[in-house]
């Protein structure tokens, strides 16, 4: 068979979701290398702190005759509207039964928990989805920057860093948007909407995808992946089915968690 080209646009490391990942940056990148690949994004969860072992590792790999792209990304937590959850989490704080569910934890260390957000999540304090970020160009990093350091700062910040349609519109410039995973914003409007139907779930859908339009433009992709969970090829199916509606492209990533797999 013909081999295909294949970038990596969605993977983890060590070095930025703790506990979600194993192997470090320059692990991933010589794997990805040793078979084939001359670029890899990195999107780890909420922050983009493997940026510094991308960097160094590729111009070890260039000494080394190996040319090799690094791609800088992360996966965002993101909600449609940071200012709506502040008045629920304001809400909260004053009735006396759910203050007391409300974590104390002010580290900025993010624990993805990938269980809690692959369904429908009731309790909007905790709701959050996942939203590839990819910097296209100098100016789509200093934005990812700028987006990250937003998404920590008080009062968007309550036990992961939160980012919505107004950051993204006003940091969209160089940045590339994709839906991410069974726990991404399209997955969102599956599980919040599958039991109402299909047409439901298109419209949910159809909704994000405007809205994204509107701030990415072409630079906004649906993620399809491959895995053995059923509702994820569900979920590629409406993806398809809407994308092809819109006129808008596709990619295909794998997720990847670990380097190889021996890891």
């Amino acid at each position: 068979m013909k081999k295909i080209p294949f970038v990596g646009l969605h993977a983890h490391s060590v070095a930025g979701s703790i506990f979600d990942a194993l192997g470090y940056p320059q692990e991933h990148m010589d794997f990805a290398y040793e078979n084939g690949m001359d670029a890899l994004a990195l999107t780890d969860h909420g922050n983009m702190n493997g940026l510094p072992h991308q960097v160094l590792h590729a111009k070890k790999m260039k000494s080394q005759g190996k040319n090799f792209k690094p791609i800088f990304g992360v996966e965002a937590y993101f909600l449609p509207s940071i200012a709506d959850w502040k008045k629920d989490y304001e809400a909260a704080k004053e009735d006396k039964k759910k203050k007391k569910t409300l974590s104390k934890d002010v580290t900025a260390t993010t624990v993805e928990d990938e269980n809690a957000s692959k369904k429908a999540v009731r309790n909007i304090l905790n709701r959050r989805r996942h939203l590839i970020l990819l910097a296209q160009d100098q100016q789509g990093l200093n934005n990812l920057f700028s987006l990250i350091s937003e998404s920590f700062s008080p009062g968007n910040y309550y036990r992961y860093p939160r980012v919505d349609f107004e950051l993204l519109k006003k940091y969209s410039e160089g940045v590339i948007g994709a839906s991410a995973c069974l726990g991404g914003v399209y997955a969102g409007n599956y599980w919040e909407n599958r039991e109402e139907g299909t047409e439901a779930v298109l419209e949910a859908m159809r909704d994000t995808t405007r809205k994204m339009v509107d701030i990415f433009g072409d630079r906004w992709y649906g993620e399809l992946q491959w895995n053995n969970v059923p509702e994820q090829h569900e979920l590629n199916k409406y993806i398809i089915q809407m994308h092809k509606e819109f006129g808008i492209s596709l990619i295909s990533t794998s997720d990847s968690h670990y380097p190889n797999p021996d890891a």
